[in-house]
């Protein structure tokens, strides 16, 4: 660390995008502080699901076995219930371009491994701190708070890693951008004896533009899912007071009732808007955003743990690859806006597909599965593929037969 700097790096937010920089330049000899506002790690309906092509870049970054070691299992097939009937599970290992599978785990352990190797590793974590005001700059300086506390920290380097609402962002000025409300995310925890297969389950019923994803995180816990078009139900559903309302939901979207039978809701419930928001190249002078503070993609789709890492990735290799880190975040900040406008695209395509209502978007969802099914080659295969998934113009030219199809 040069003279005259209270660290090299300064990480705002402790989640899977800070933690992990962290871990990893802590490793390489950078100093590194991270300020984590919250002392006790608590559920928020936050993505539990890393898919495939998101373990490609957990291993890439070496946190695939400390998370499997520590709170997460593998899941190896998915399985589609289309109006209430399944599909032939889905083999990852034997569809996927590297022969990954999934992983699932709840998200405060997830977040306290990490923490627990950041701190093995060498980095400062100071729990319950938060960000007061920033200045950029070649030299920047953050202030932090902690009860009546005060800190004043010079970097070289101040990381955003704090989430959709990212105070880093709005303090350093930051616009946020966002796609018009489409579809939304109704999460909540179930407990129980259920015997369910160890799977992402995968549930639709496009007629009334309702889904729903059921998988087990943890012994006798599962992960839940409501999904919905911003049409399909009435209003936003949220707390206890509508645990039988949401309930009922999946049981007529198709969860088996002996699942739904065997286990209770518990916990937070809550309803959250999928559009996507993003800030175009997500720095400034020592200072860059990664994660849910640069850009959210639906969580419909499962894919938000995995593009953060994507984004934790390239971060990682700008700055280690590079020391004159003005440059390399710069280029990182357009590595990241290519892939996550290009899995923006495919999630509303899967969104077209999936969950449009009417007549009209039945007779296209029947024609377009009809023709992934007889060309395997046309189906974006999103959770397999994330921001690679094949999604180009001519591809959905064909799939949704117009010329005129737009998104955002």
């Amino acid at each position: 660390m040069a003279s005259g700097y209270d660290c090299d790096v300064l990480i705002v937010g402790g989640g899977l995008a800070g933690a992990t920089l962290a871990l990893i330049l802590a490793k390489n000899g950078i100093d590194v502080i991270i300020l984590e506002k919250e002392v006790e790690y608590r559920d928020r309906v936050r993505g539990e699901v890393l898919l495939p092509w998101g373990s490609v870049e957990a291993k890439a970054l070496g946190i695939y076995d400390l998370l499997l070691s520590s709170c997460a299992r593998e899941f190896e097939y998915e399985v589609d219930y289309l109006e209430g009937e399944g599909t032939p599970p889905r083999d990852y290992r034997a569809t996927t371009p590297h022969q990954t599978c999934g992983l699932a785990f709840h998200h405060p352990d997830m977040q306290r491994a990490l923490a627990n190797a950041t701190v093995e590793a060498g980095a400062r974590l100071w729990s319950g701190w938060q960000l007061q005001s920033l200045e950029g700059g070649p030299s920047s300086i953050a202030v932090a708070i902690h009860q009546s506390e005060k800190r004043n920290i010079k970097c070289k380097l101040v990381v955003g890693a704090d989430g959709r609402e990212s105070r880093t962002a709005s303090l350093a000025g930051f616009t946020r951008e966002r796609d018009p409300e489409q579809l939304f995310t109704a999460g909540l925890q179930m407990e129980g004896e259920a015997e369910v297969p160890p799977y992402l389950h995968f549930f639709l019923d496009n007629a009334k533009g309702r889904g729903a994803i059921w998988i087990q995180t943890k012994p006798k816990t599962f992960r839940t899912y409501l999904l919905h078009h911003k049409d399909a139900l009435p209003r936003k559903l949220s707390g206890e007071r509508d645990y039988e309302t949401v309930m009922a939901h999946l049981r007529d979207i198709g969860v088996p009732g002996e699942w739904l039978d065997a286990t209770k809701p518990f916990g937070l419930f809550a309803t959250f808007d999928g559009a996507h928001r993003w800030i175009s190249r997500p720095f400034r002078e020592g200072i860059v955003l990664a994660g849910d503070a640069a850009a959210c993609s639906d969580p419909v789709w499962g894919n938000g743990l995995s593009r953060t890492l994507r984004d934790t990735r390239l971060l990682r290799d700008a700055l280690l690859d590079d020391r004159d880190w003005h440059k390399a975040v710069s280029a990182y900040a357009e590595q990241h806006d290519n892939f996550f406008h290009r899995l923006r695209k495919a999630e509303h395509l899967n969104a077209e597909l999936y969950f449009s209502m009417g007549e009209e978007a039945a007779r296209r969802r029947d024609r377009a599965w009809k023709l992934m099914e007889n060309d395997p080659s046309l189906n974006p295969d999103v959770s397999g593929l994330g921001p690679e998934a094949r999604c180009s113009d001519q591809a959905i030219r064909v799939l949704l037969a117009t010329e005129n199809w737009t998104f955002g």
